[in-house]
């Protein structure tokens, strides 16, 4: 089997889990997939009052990389999800369940766009989990 025919859920799961909050933007969100809405509202925002085409594939990219990397820094049960999953960095990632979520552009434009930047912000993500070599010795998160 090549390493392309296995799939990751991580990025996936770690979208949609509700523990304890991590910032982002200078707000604080329990809930990665929240965090996830209001960046990309707000970078409708800017692209809005600046006068652009709203260009939701930049903004999905620049959303998911303010999030995922984000919460990677400040969440070690993300950077442990991480290491132990072997296919993070060599499969495919699951596209995130969103049923359970009301319909909104921000929803949308994830769902279509996913494909685009998951394994680019996999790479990041992976790289600061290297930065915490440490981890081993935080006994509370």
């Amino acid at each position: 089997m090549s390493e392309f025919d296995v799939v990751s859920s991580t990025l996936a799961e770690q979208l949609m889990v509700e523990e304890r909050p991590f910032q982002c933007h200078d707000r604080v969100f329990w809930r990665p997939y929240e965090a996830f809405v209001y960046v990309h509202d707000k970078y409708i925002d800017q692209q809005r009052e600046a006068g652009l085409e709203i260009n939701h594939p930049e903004i999905v990219r620049l959303a998911m990389y303010d999030v995922f990397c984000g919460r990677c820094s400040q969440r070690k049960p993300m950077r442990e999800a991480i290491r132990a999953d072997k296919y993070f960095l060599g499969g495919r990632h699951k596209k995130p369940d969103l049923l359970s979520v009301p319909p909104r552009t921000a929803r949308e434009a994830l769902l279509e766009n996913w494909h685009r930047y998951a394994q680019c912000v996999a790479w990041t993500c992976a790289d600061i989990v290297r930065n915490f070599t440490n981890d081993h010795l935080i006994t509370s998160d």
